[in-house]
């Protein structure tokens, strides 16, 4: 496979890996939601025990404190083991997401072992082809401009996608040619 096959392939994973890597972190927002929850469940069990140690003392009756303690105990029980396979899941997920960066690393290494490179760059106000199609601009032939992100969001873009101050560009492909690109991005 010559390096510009492996850079179009390895390019597609990594845009799958970006919406991969977005539906991680929310599945992670959510388990970390989910798990704060839980703990918020504890500290009300936490409380009841209180105030009915508490409530039993003031009665003087603290003879009945075992009594009415063993009634919380199996869900305070319940919730801890609730919070434990929670922060398992949190955990899983996260190695998940280590697993991904080590994937994109390698691809990043292949990339510079075949004389390839991969840089992204924000777009500013100083820059040449700000507002301009992506076709008007002469880039030198090995480079892709892979992906734009525009506030927040993964555009694929064709000849006519429009460069905007603000936007991210991943730029792959040959080395040289890569960093004649971010000259002439630069205005060099």
């Amino acid at each position: 496979m010559s390096l510009w096959e492996k850079i179009k392939t390895g390019f597609g994973v990594g845009i799958e890996k970006v919406s991969e890597k977005t539906e991680e972190l929310s599945t992670l927002a959510k388990l970390n939601w989910e798990k704060f929850k839980i703990q918020k469940s504890i500290e009300k069990e936490f409380n009841k025990i209180g105030g009915k140690v508490f409530q039993l003392h003031v009665e003087k009756r603290e003879t009945d404190l075992s009594v009415e303690i063993k009634e919380i105990l199996p869900k305070l029980n319940d919730l801890e083991q609730q919070l434990h396979a929670k922060a398992a899941e949190i955990e899983a997920a996260s190695d998940k997401g280590e697993i991904d960066k080590k994937h994109l690393k390698e691809f990043k290494h292949d990339l510079e072992l075949g004389d390839g490179a991969i840089e992204q760059l924000v777009i500013d106000e100083k820059c040449k082809i700000a507002d301009k199609k992506l076709k008007e601009v002469e880039f030198p032939k090995n480079v892709l401009v892979g992906a734009i992100v525009r506030k927040g969001k993964v555009i694929i873009p064709d000849g006519n996608t429009v460069i905007r101050k603000g936007d991210k560009l991943t730029l792959l492909g040959e080395k040289q040619d890569v960093q004649d690109a971010l000259k002439l991005i630069a205005g060099l």
